[in-house]
C-alpha cells in the first residue's frame, strides 16, 4: 500500500496550493474571450461548474475510463503548454506530443511499482492490465524524441525544448513520482501558463481588479473543496489515498473546462 511520506505529503500541498489555483486564472481568460458582462461571465462559470461536477460523477461511475482519459488529457495539455510557450508554429503536435510524453511516462518509466500503486487509488486493480502495454508509450516517445532532436538542427528554439526535457528526466528520476510531477506542474507548467496569461490580461484587460477577484474566488472555492472532500474520504480510506484522490480526481475535475478553455479557444486567439 503506498504511503506518503513527508516529502510527497509537501509535494501535494504545493500542487493544492499553487498548482490547482493556476487554474482559477481562467475567470481572466475568459474575459479576454469576451465574457465580461456580468450575464455572460455567469453563463461561463455555470458550465465550467457543470463540467467539473459531471466529471466527477463520471469518475467515480467509470473511474478505470476516467483514469485513462486524464492521463491522455494531461499529454496533450502539457504538451500544449510547452509547444506554446516554445514559439514555434511549426510541428505543433509532434512537439506538444514529445513534451507532454515526457513528463507523463518518464516519471512511469521511473517510478513504474509507486505509479501503479498510485493508480489504483484513483481507479482500481484492474489499472495494473495497463502495465504490460507501457513500452508501446516508450516506444512512441523514442520516435518522437527523435525527431524531435532531428527537428531542432533548423529549429534552434527546440534545443532549448530537448534541455528542458532531459533536466526534467532527471529530476523526475530522482525524485519520488508525486514530487517529481509536483515539482513540474507547480514550476513548470504553471509558471508558463501564469505568465501567459498575466501578459495578455495586462495587455489586452483593462479591468485589473476583475481578474485579481475572480481568481481569488475561484481559489478560495478550489481550496475548501479540497478540504471537504478529504474530510468526507478520509471515513472510508486512508490519509495517503483520501488526499491523493481528492488532488488528482479535482485535478481532473478542472482539467476538462480548463483544456477546453485554453487548448480549443484561448490558443487560437493570442498564441
Amino acid at each position: 500500500m503506498y504511503e506518503l511520506s513527508i516529502i510527497s505529503l509537501i509535494a501535494l500541498c504545493l500542487v493544492s496550493f499553487i498548482g490547482v489555483p493556476h487554474g482559477s486564472f481562467d475567470g481572466a481568460v475568459a474575459a479576454l474571450l469576451g465574457y465580461q458582462s456580468k450575464k455572460r461571465f455567469l453563463t461561463f462559470t455555470f458550465w465550467y461548474t457543470i463540467i467539473s461536477i459531471a466529471v466527477i460523477f463520471f469518475w467515480i461511475k467509470f473511474p478505470l475510463i476516467a483514469l485513462l482519459l486524464f492521463i491522455i488529457m494531461s499529454v496533450i495539455h502539457f504538451g500544449l503548454c510547452d509547444w506554446s510557450f516554445l514559439k514555434v508554429n511549426q510541428f505543433k503536435w509532434i512537439i506538444s506530443f514529445t513534451h507532454g510524453f515526457n513528463i507523463i511516462f518518464g516519471i512511469i518509466f521511473f517510478h513504474t511499482k509507486e505509479s501503479f500503486q498510485i493508480f489504483t487509488f484513483l481507479s482500481n486493480d484492474n489499472f495494473i492490465f495497463f502495465e504490460q502495454y507501457l513500452f508501446l508509450a516508450y516506444f512512441l516517445f523514442g520516435i518522437l524524441f527523435l525527431v524531435y532532436c532531428y527537428l531542432s538542427i533548423n529549429l534552434k528554439k527546440l534545443r532549448w525544448g530537448i534541455l528542458e526535457m532531459i533536466s526534467i528526466l532527471f529530476i523526475v528520476s530522482q525524485l519520488d513520482p508525486l514530487t517529481g510531477f509536483a515539482l513540474y506542474f507547480c514550476f513548470v507548467h504553471t509558471t508558463k501558463h501564469v505568465y501567459a496569461i498575466l501578459k495578455n490580461t495586462n495587455k489586452y484587460l483593462e479591468n485589473r481588479k476583475f481578474v485579481f477577484t475572480t481568481t481569488a474566488i475561484f481559489t478560495l472555492i478550489t481550496w475548501i473543496g479540497g478540504c471537504i472532500a478529504i474530510i468526507y474520504l478520509n471515513d472510508n480510506f486512508s490519509f495517503s489515498e483520501s488526499f491523493i484522490k481528492t488532488i488528482f480526481i479535482g485535478l481532473a475535475a478542472l482539467t476538462l473546462p480548463h483544456m477546453t478553455l485554453i487548448d480549443f479557444f484561448y490558443r487560437k486567439k493570442f498564441n
